[in-house]
């Protein structure tokens, strides 16, 4: 299937707002949550120039959250996906659950999530993380897009709580990274993140996440979004869910020059692309599709 297809049914079946995680429930362990579509679908101020769209501080990566310099990683529901790409293409990969089954390609590591703070992810969160920081992971990421009611739904304030009882206690073991927020409008997106950060007092957290969805022609619009998040918050940026809609040709061209753009800024740590799937980045025999070739050029 065709990514522009994929996309855009995906963005049709989540309407105007979100799709959810699907549970793989495979007892006894807690439930993985896959992703079935893009979680946000919403749009910025229309534009289709990148004129106005901060500089890059390079012509290669810069500010890179990992020791190869490469930011670029993968978001996969199924690691046999992957075993096509190296370690000189990504540097990370990442499920949205805390653990998973198979096996990654040699060099690339794996960052587990906390998915929510509900029983099913917190019960194993502790083990997990302790494995994949022994595996060599240096960083862990926190909630996903709590922001969002079909998502973990949190509000600030639980949030900050749940940070400081699952997350700090990792603090000098690994770097902690933020929920995951949406580019909504207020109160989501920015305006969650702020009173996140003003009601975890004492919280270690050494980044912040964010997702962004749009149409691949409002370039200008992902390029000042996500440079004003590192203005703003001081901290590296991790984008690590982004996608757009639109032709085969536009999405081509938005992913290249978008690469381009988050490996020279330099407030942006790592980035995926949403995501590792057959009739996005990849064919069902796991070999890139022309959109993945663009991804990891």
């Amino acid at each position: 299937m065709k990514f522009s297809v994929f996309a855009s049914l995906a963005l049709f079946l989540a309407g105007t707002v979100y799709a959810a995680h699907i549970p793989n429930f495979k007892a006894p362990r807690a439930p993985h949550h896959k992703r079935g579509g893009p979680s946000a679908t919403i749009s910025g101020p229309a534009t289709t120039s990148n004129a106005n769209s901060p500089a890059q501080t390079s012509s290669g990566a810069t500010g890179a959250a990992f020791s190869s310099g490469i930011k670029r990683g993968l978001s996969f529901n199924d690691a046999s996906l992957t075993e096509k790409f190296n370690s000189q293409q990504i540097s990370w990969v990442y499920n949205w659950a805390s653990s998973y089954e198979g096996t990654l390609p040699d060099g690339v590591v794996y960052i587990p999530m906390l998915w929510s703070d509900d029983d099913a992810h917190t019960a194993t969160w502790t083990d997990d993380a302790n494995k994949a920081i022994a595996a060599g992971a240096p960083y862990l990421l926190a909630f996903n897009e709590p922001d969002l009611s079909s998502q973990s739904n949190l509000t600030p304030q639980q949030a900050a709580a749940a940070y400081q009882k699952y997350m700090m206690p990792f603090a000098g073991k690994a770097k902690l990274v933020s929920p995951a927020i949406t580019n909504g409008a207020a109160p989501m997106g920015e305006a969650w993140l702020d009173s996140f950060l003003a009601a975890c007092t004492n919280c270690q957290i050494d980044a912040v996440a964010m997702h962004i969805y749009d149409s691949a022609t409002n370039e200008a619009y992902y390029q000042n979004y996500i440079s004003s998040l590192a203005t703003k918050y001081g901290k590296p940026v991790w984008v690590t869910e982004f996608g757009a809609t639109g032709s085969d040709s536009q999405v081509q061209s938005f992913l290249g020059s978008m690469v381009s753009f988050l490996d020279g800024l330099e407030g942006v740590a790592a980035y995926a692309w949403f995501m590792d799937t057959v009739g996005n980045l990849v064919n069902s025999d796991a070999s890139l599709t022309s959109l993945g070739g663009t991804y990891v050029a």
